[in-house]
């Protein structure tokens, strides 16, 4: 009986020890997709108007939503090269989860924003005539324990 007792208790510390062991170094955070985009030239004010006309609502739709949590916009003020992006964006994300299903979820966002999925088509066939993708992320958020 008491070998018993004394290998359960001994089982229980080495449970303790290997989860205090496993324990990660820091907690995760939010997810944000970063997407760098390169605005070809002379398209500077048909993708701004697309982007206030079209994007922007569907940002702000997501938002209210809590599809997302934030999103932002930026230039890129120190271009080195002439094919170095121009603008980029951010959603931001609460977590990995927010992600599964996603498209799904903005569906209908963008169909009350377009009309149907023809006249969407329409404007991302024109909208890939101003820009083309240069890169695009999905780091996490960690803060160290």
């Amino acid at each position: 009986m008491r070998i018993r007792l004394l290998a359960a208790v001994l089982g229980l510390l080495l449970v303790g020890i290997s989860t205090a062991t496993a324990q990660m170094k820091y907690k995760e955070g939010a997810v944000e997709r970063v997407v760098l985009l390169h605005i070809l030239p002379g398209h500077f004010e048909a993708f701004m108007d697309d982007l206030k006309a079209n994007i922007v609502p569907i940002r702000e739709a997501q938002k209210k939503a809590s599809l997302i949590q934030d999103y932002q916009m930026f230039l890129n003020t120190t271009r080195s090269r002439r094919d170095e992006w121009d603008f980029g964006y951010s959603l931001v994300f609460k977590n990995i989860a927010a992600l599964d299903g996603l498209p799904d979820k903005v569906y209908e966002l963008r169909m009350e924003q377009y009309g149907s999925p023809s006249a969407e088509q329409k404007v991302i066939d024109k909208r890939i005539e101003n820009v083309h993708i240069v890169s695009s992320y999905l780091p996490r958020e960690i803060t160290l324990r």
